[in-house]
C-alpha cells in the first residue's frame, strides 16, 4: 500500500478472551490485521490459550504485528480501553457484559470510543457457541452445498468469518468518519451468523408473484454448470467465458460445432450444459499450459486451480501487494497482504479542502455515491453505502446493466438505489457524467483496467473535476501487475485462490460454491475500502483513491495459509469424506443417517468424551488430539475412527442430547433443501426482529422478502434505507434535474435516446 498509512494514529485494542482462533475463524484476527496493516497500533488481549488452537497456525497471519497482553484482569483490560480509538470485542456476555467491558460501561470513561461487537450468534433456535463449525450446522448451511458423498458436508467456505469480519471493519470505518465531526464514538454489532448471511444475499429471497424462473434460483438454486476441466498432463483448469463474445471464441478455440442461437438461449435450453459435459474430452488432448495460452489469446477467462496459499507464489502477488515476506525468528515468511490500496486522489493541494463529516440521522446520509459497477461485487459495495444512508445513483445503459437478466443478483444488489440510464459513450452525455463527476462523495466502478478511462470516468478525470471525492476501483486482479487486464469472476476466484479445492477436500475432485461467495467478499471488501475512504478524506481533508480486487477477497478467505521457508503451513484441512478437520471439529454420522456436528475445545471435554465412549462400548480416545495434521497426526485419525464407530451405534439426535448433558457443544444438521433453508433464514422472527431479514413491495414480484441490511450500528443511528429496487431509467429525469438540466434538455437526452426514463 503506497501512501500516506490512514489509521497511523489509531489505537485498537481486540479482545479475544475465551475465544479461539479456529471457532472465531476470519472474525477474531482480520479486522485487527488489517487495520495493523493501515497503520494502527493494535493491541490483542488474551486469555489462557485455548487447547484446541494449538496445532492452528493461522495467528502468525492474523496476529502479526499486534501486541500481545494475556490477563483476564478487567482493571487491566479497562485501563487499555479508556485509552484506545476502536475496540473490537469477541466473547461470551459472562465475560464482556457482565464484567464491566461492555460499550455503555466503556463509553462512560471513553466517549470517543468506537466499539465493534461480535456477539455470539442468537436465532430463535438460542444462542450458539463462538465456533463457526456450530453456527453452521444449527443453521443448516452444511446441507446446501452438494459434496462427494450423500448428506451434508464440512463447509469450507469460511462464510461466517469472512463476513463477520467485514461487518466490523466497515461499520467500525463508517463509525470513526462521523467520529471526525461529532468528537463521539459509538457501537456495531454483529456475529458469525450475521457473517454467513452476508455472503448468502444472491441465494435467499422468496417473492409473491415473482416470474416461475426467477423464483425457481431462490427456491431451487442455481443449475449452471461450472467449466472445470481436466488437462492432459493431469492438472485442472477453470474456464469462464460470460463476457462479451467469450461463448463463441471458446467454441472456435476447441474446434466444436457453432452455437445457431448464442450464449443465453444454450443456457436456457440446456445445450450448455450439453456442450460443458462434452468439453471433458476436448481438453483431455493438451496440456493446461496449451489451454491457458490459446483461450487468452483468444480473450477467453480462464485460471488454473491451485490449492489454499499457492496463489502466494505468483509474481502477480507480490506485485500487487496482496502476498508480502515477514521474517521471524530466522524465518522466512510469505503470507496475504493488505486487499486495500488506498492512497491521496491528487497531490496535497495548497490548501486543504473541506470534507463533510457533519453529525446525521444514518452514517451516511448526505452522501452521494455514483456507482457505475455492474454485475455483483461492484453493486453490492454501493449497496452498503446505501443501507448505511448515502444516496446511491446507479448508472446503467438505458438496456439496463448485464446482470438485469438474473434477478437474484438485482435483488442482492441494487436495493435502496436510484437508477439513471445513461448512455455514457454518447457524447450528449458527457456533460451529465462530469456534473455527476463533480457532485459525487464516492465514485465507482468494477471496469476491466483502461476502460474507465476509455470513458472518462477515470480516477484522474475524476481528480480534475473533485478532487475531494473518494474514487473506488473494484478490480479482478488489481490496477497493475500480469493479471491486471485479465478478466475475472467468481469462479476463476474461486479456482486461484484454493476454494474449490479446499471444499472438494483431500484427493477429491475440486468443488465450486454455486451462491459466489467470492463476488460477494469482494462487495464487502470494497464497502469497507470506501468507508475507510470516506474516514481517509475526512482526517486528511483530501479526496483518497482506493482499489481493491476479487483475487485479494478470495486470497482472504484462506488467509491464515502461508509460505514459511519455501514451504506451504496449511493448518487443518478437509478431509476426503468432507466431514471436517478432526475428531475434536467436524461432523458425524449416526445410526440413522442423520449427522451432527461436533466440538471438543479442551482436554476436560475430551476426557469426559473418552469416559462417555468407553460408557457406549467403545475403545479410549488417547491424549487430547482434536485435530489431524498436527503434532500427533496418528493418535488424532485413531480416535477420530473410534468416535465415527461409536456414533455409528445410535441416533444422532440422541448423541446430541446426551453430549450436552455432558455439556460437550454438539448440533444437529437438519436436513434442508434450498427451499426449506431459505424459509428458515425468513421466516426467524429474530432474523425479523434484528432487521436481517426484511420486506417490501416490487413491481415485478410483489412482495418479496430477503436478508437485509446486516450493519447494526448506534447510538444515535436511525431509521433505515430505502426498501426498494429500481427499475432501469426509473429515476433519470428526477437526477438530471437535480444536476441543473432544464426540462428542454431532459427532453432532448430522452428523444435521442441518450438517456431512458422508466415508463
Amino acid at each position: 500500500m503506497s501512501g500516506e498509512r490512514p489509521c497511523a494514529d489509531l489505537t485498537v485494542v481486540e479482545i479475544a478472551v475465551g475465544v479461539s482462533d479456529l471457532g472465531l475463524g476470519l472474525a477474531g484476527g482480520l479486522p485487527g490485521m488489517l487495520l495493523a496493516d493501515l497503520g494502527a497500533s493494535v493491541i490483542r488481549v488474551v486469555g489462557e490459550a485455548v487447547p484446541i488452537d494449538t496445532d492452528v497456525p493461522w495467528g502468525r497471519v492474523w496476529h502479526r504485528d499486534k501486541r500481545i497482553v494475556t490477563t483476564t484482569g478487567v482493571a487491566e483490560i479497562s485501563a487499555l480501553l479508556r485509552t484506545a480509538d476502536v475496540a473490537l470485542v469477541h466473547g461470551p456476555e459472562e465475560l464482556v457484559e457482565a464484567r464491566g467491558l461492555g460499550f455503555r460501561d466503556c463509553a462512560a470513561t471513553n466517549p470517543a470510543l468506537v466499539y465493534g461487537r461480535c456477539r455470539p450468534s442468537r436465532t430463535e433456535a438460542g444462542t450458539v457457541e463462538d465456533f463457526g463449525l456450530l453456527v453452521e450446522a444449527r443453521a443448516g448451511f452444511c446441507t446446501q452445498l452438494p459434496g462427494h458423498r450423500r448428506g451434508p458436508i464440512f463447509p469450507e467456505v469460511r462464510a461466517s468469518g469472512m463476513g463477520a469480519a467485514f461487518l466490523l471493519l466497515t461499520s467500525v470505518f463508517a463509525l470513526l468518519r462521523r467520529r471526525v465531526g461529532t468528537g463521539t464514538g459509538g457501537w456495531s454489532e454483529t456475529s458469525l451468523y450475521d457473517g454467513m448471511l452476508a455472503t448468502l444475499g444472491c441465494m435467499i429471497g422468496r417473492s409473491e408473484r415473482a416470474a416461475p424462473e426467477v423464483e425457481s434460483y431462490w427456491e431451487h438454486g442455481s443449475t449452471f454448470p461450472n467449466f472445470l476441466y481436466r488437462c492432459a498432463d493431469g492438472e485442472l483448469l477453470q474456464v469462464w467465458f460470460g463476457g462479451k463474445g467469450m461463448y463463441q471464441a471458446v467454441i472456435e478455440v476447441l474446434g466444436d460445432e457453432p452455437s445457431r442461437d448464442g450464449y443465453y438461449t444454450d443456457q436456457t435450453t440446456g445445450k450448455l450444459r450439453a456442450r460443458a459435459q462434452r468439453w471433458t474430452s476436448f481438453f483431455a488432448t493438451r496440456p493446461r499450459a496449451v489451454w491457458v495460452e490459446r483461450l487468452r489469446a483468444a480473450g477467453v477467462a480462464c485460471e488454473p486451480v491451485l490449492g489454499p496459499g499457492e496463489v502466494l507464489r505468483d509474481p502477480h502477488s507480490a506485485e500487487t501487494g496482496v502476498a508480502v515476506t515477514r521474517s521471524e525468528h530466522g524465518h522466512e515468511d510469505l503470507m496475504i497482504g493488505s486487499p486495500f490500496e488506498i492512497h491521496p486522489l491528487w497531490p496535497a493541494p495548497d490548501a486543504p479542502v473541506a470534507a463533510r463529516t457533519r453529525s446525521a440521522a444514518r452514517l451516511f446520509e448526505g452522501l452521494r455515491v455514483v456507482d457505475f459497477s455492474a454485475f455483483v461485487a461492484g453493486p453490492l459495495a454501493a449497496e452498503v453505502l446505501a443501507d448505511l444512508g448515502a444516496d446511491v445513483i446507479k448508472v446503467e445503459p438505458p438496456g439496463g446493466e448485464a446482470m438485469r437478466a438474473a434477478a437474484y443478483a438485482v435483488a442482492a444488489c441494487q436495493r435502496g438505489k436510484r437508477s439513471l440510464a445513461l448512455d455514457i459513450n454518447a457524447p450528449d452525455a458527457r456533460p451529465v457524467v462530469e456534473k455527476l463527476l463533480a457532485s459525487a462523495d464516492v465514485v465507482l466502478h468494477n471496469f476491466r483496467v483502461g476502460v474507465a478511462e476509455r470513458l472518462g470516468i477515470d480516477a484522474d478525470t475524476v481528480a480534475r473535476l473533485n478532487p475531494n471525492a473518494v474514487y473506488c476501483h473494484a478490480s479482478a486482479f488489481g490496477a497493475t501487475g500480469p493479471r491486471a487486464a485479465y478478466p475475472g469472476n467468481d469462479a476463476l476466484m474461486q479456482a486461484l485462490t484454493g476454494v474449490e479445492r479446499a471444499i472438494g477436500g483431500a484427493g477429491n475432485e475440486p468443488l465450486a460454491a454455486t451462491w459466489i461467495p467470492i463476488d460477494m467478499a469482494g462487495g464487502w471488501v470494497a464497502a469497507a475500502g470506501i468507508a475507510l475512504g470516506l474516514y481517509a478524506r475526512a482526517t486528511q481533508r483530501r479526496g483518497q483513491q482506493v482499489i481493491t480486487s476479487l483475487l485479494g477477497a478470495g486470497m482472504l478467505m484462506h488467509c491464515g495459509v502461508f509460505v514459511r521457508d519455501g514451504e506451504l503451513v496449511a493448518g487443518p484441512a478437509l478431509d476426503e469424506r468432507q466431514t471436517g478437520y478432526g475428531p475434536g471439529y467436524r461432523i458425524y454420522e449416526g445410526a440413522d443417517g442423520e449427522w451432527f456436528a461436533l466440538v471438543v475445545a479442551d482436554p476436560e471435554s475430551w476426557w469426559k468424551l473418552d469416559e462417555f465412549v468407553a460408557d457406549c462400548g467403545g475403545s479410549g480416545l488417547g491424549d487430547y488430539v482434536p485435530l489431524r495434521n498436527g503434532h500427533d497426526d496418528s493418535a488424532a485419525r485413531a480416535a477420530e475412527a473410534n468416535l465415527e464407530s461409536t456414533f455409528a451405534t445410535a441416533p444422532a439426535a440422541e448423541w446430541v442430547r446426551r453430549l450436552r448433558e455432558l455439556g460437550i457443544p454438539a448440533e444437529l444438521i437438519e436436513p434442508m433443501n434450498r427451499n426449506r433453508f431459505r424459509h428458515a433464514v425468513l421466516d426467524d422472527p429474530v432474523n425479523r426482529q434484528l432487521g436481517r431479514v426484511v420486506g417490501y413491495r416490487t413491481a415485478d414480484w410483489g412482495y418479496f422478502e430477503q436478508i437485509g441490511p446486516l450493519l447494526r450500528t448506534g447510538p444515535d443511528v436511525i431509521g433505515g434505507p430505502r426498501l426498494m429496487i429500481p427499475g432501469v431509467g426509473e429515476h433519470t429525469t428526477e437526477v438530471l434535474s437535480e444536476l441543473g438540466f432544464d426540462d428542454a434538455r431532459v427532453d432532448e437526452l430522452l428523444a435521442t435516446k441518450v438517456a431512458r426514463q422508466m415508463d
